[in-house]
């Protein structure tokens, strides 16, 4: 914020941050806000958090899950306690790629094959975490002979959210590496925040086990692929898989960080009214708050990490079952 109150629209071409375009435009926009810095930054997220609520609302409307109106899942969506400390407390913007997330699962369930990429597009470019969608959509497309020329218009949607710092003097290599370099980190502990699986081995080195920790998250990944293939394909199993998918990600993958599970929490609330599965946002939230309190408690303890994974894992482990299962 400083950097664009100080140089105005010629710091979008700095490198005084590790964020992708879009956001970083959200943030010279809010730049020219007669407002206190720390104001206007959570004011953009704010703005996201809306989004996000309108973004449920919309997907409830198209989906039509019993006795849950889309007005009141938007507000569901609002009021998670992870959703309002993201934005109002930590200045985050996890809400704005969610949102998009969103349209694109709205698009998947109108089987509107290209607004689902193009969607997906608009969310990574506003932050890698998106990525953890791509599976669902990958296998979704497959199954349902969605056009291979639609990943390439993906990527070049992201490329034009994601270029225009080239315009005001940064280096293509650098304004393309943004990612890569979000990637690159100091620390060698397995995990970072997030309540997975290795948070039962604390002294697990990340130089040692990466590897292995993503080999496993691509098979659990396949499964859970097998078993979306093996039943229908209706609307409500589509949801159930992007919703499993989104939470199996952060949970196998190496060195997460603490909001990496945002999107599946806010996704599974999609599940609220499901006769078995009711239990699943619930415990999501539970979890996400745990996580967000440890952070800003420096880890003073309200109940251990790992015992915050192991209901993360019982929720995972109930959204796959009914995937396998066959239970609408």
């Amino acid at each position: 914020m400083s950097e664009f109150r100080e140089d105005g629209a010629a710091a979008l071409g700095g490198e005084f941050s590790n964020y992708n375009f879009p956001y970083l435009f959200l943030m010279f926009l809010g730049s020219l806000l007669p407002l206190e810095p720390l104001f206007a930054i959570k004011l953009v997220s704010l703005v996201g958090d809306c989004l996000l609520a309108l973004s449920v609302g919309v997907v409830v409307r198209q989906l039509r899950p019993a006795k849950l109106v889309p007005a009141v899942a938007a507000l569901l969506a609002l009021f998670l306690p992870t959703v309002l400390l993201n934005a109002s407390m930590w200045g985050q913007c996890d809400s704005i790629y969610t949102s998009f997330l969103l349209l694109s699962l709205k698009s998947v369930l109108k089987d509107d094959a290209r607004g689902s990429w193009l969607w997906w597009a608009v969310a990574v470019s506003f932050k890698l975490q998106a990525v953890f969608f791509l599976p669902a959509l990958v296998f979704i497309s497959v199954r349902n002979r969605y056009s291979l020329v639609l990943p390439l218009q993906a990527a070049g949607l992201w490329a034009m959210l994601s270029i225009p710092p080239v315009f005001f003097g940064r280096s293509l290599g650098s304004t393309l590496s943004v990612y890569i370099n979000q990637t690159h980190t100091q620390e060698d502990s397995l995990v970072a925040g997030a309540a997975n699986i290795y948070t039962w081995f604390p002294g697990a080195s990340a130089s040692e086990s990466r590897i292995p920790a993503m080999v496993l998250c691509g098979a659990v990944l396949l499964l859970t692929a097998y078993a979306y293939w093996r039943g229908p394909d209706s609307a409500e199993r589509r949801v159930l898989f992007t919703v499993a998918v989104l939470a199996v990600c952060p949970l196998l993958l190496p060195q997460m960080h603490d909001r990496y599970f945002f999107a599946a929490e806010v996704m599974s609330l999609l599940l609220i009214t499901h006769k078995k599965l009711f239990i699943v946002p619930l415990a999501f939230a539970a979890t996400g708050l745990t996580v967000y309190y440890l952070y800003f408690s420096n880890n003073r303890y309200l109940w251990p990490l790992w015992l915050a994974s192991i209901v993360q894992c019982l929720a995972v482990g109930a959204l796959l079952r009914t995937l396998w299962k066959n239970e609408n």
